[in-house]
Order: C-alpha cells, then sequence, then structure tokens
C-alpha cells in the first residue's frame, strides 16, 4: 500500500473517530499491529463495544473487507481474553459525501444476532 492510500486511510479513521465523539459514542483508534490487528477503531455505544474496519478505497472488496473485519475483531477478544467476539462493522468512505454518509456493512448472521 502507497504513502498516499495509507495517510488517506489514517485521515478517513480520524474524521470518523471524531465524528462519533461528536455524536456521543466513546471511541479509540486502535494500534496497527501487522498479522495481530485488532480493527481500526473501538467504539462503546449504550455499553457495547463494536470495532470497526475502515475502508478509504476506489474499488470496493465487501468479501475481503468482512474477512478483515472478523479475524480482526477476534484478535481483539483474544488480546484481552473476552470470550465472546464484538460485533464488527467494515465502515466504507462513501465518494463525494461527508462522514455520515458512509456505508457500515455486516453480515446477515451478526446483524440477526445483533436484533435479538
Amino acid at each position: 500500500m502507497s504513502q498516499y492510500n495509507k495517510t488517506k486511510g489514517a485521515i478517513f479513521e480520524t474524521d470518523v473517530m471524531k465524528w462519533l465523539r461528536k455524536m456521543g459514542a466513546k471511541a479509540e483508534r486502535l494500534t496497527k499491529a501487522g498479522a495481530k490487528d485488532e480493527g481500526d477503531l473501538v467504539c462503546v455505544v449504550a455499553g457495547q463495544t463494536y470495532i470497526l474496519e475502515l475502508k478509504n478505497r476506489a474499488t470496493l472488496s465487501l468479501p475481503q473487507f468482512w474477512r478483515e473485519a472478523e479475524v480482526e475483531a477476534l484478535n481483539y477478544a483474544k488480546a484481552r481474553g473476552i470470550g465472546e467476539v464484538p460485533l464488527h462493522y467494515v465502515v466504507v468512505k462513501r465518494r463525494n459525501a461527508g462522514i455520515e454518509k458512509a456505508w457500515v456493512v455486516q453480515d446477515l448472521k451478526q446483524w440477526l444476532k445483533e436484533k435479538q
């Protein structure tokens, strides 16, 4: 990944974190750890912890993005000795739109688990 793309991704992560905080959520960027990455942001809303994998890319690869989110949420849980993997999402930057218009992606299984 080029330095330009890394910078673009870091700016998106910071912007999303600031927006979530402005909306009243607790949000923090997570440290990059290569194969042991734990997601880009951890966000707490109403006492529930969420792991967010953020993407600012011209080309969408949802299967790849989702696999990363699953692995990184599992890494987050393992690193903290948490038995249950936190709910996790992929947040994708929407071209020519503000942060509040970003897309949030999850799979149907997790969506149903979240609703129960």
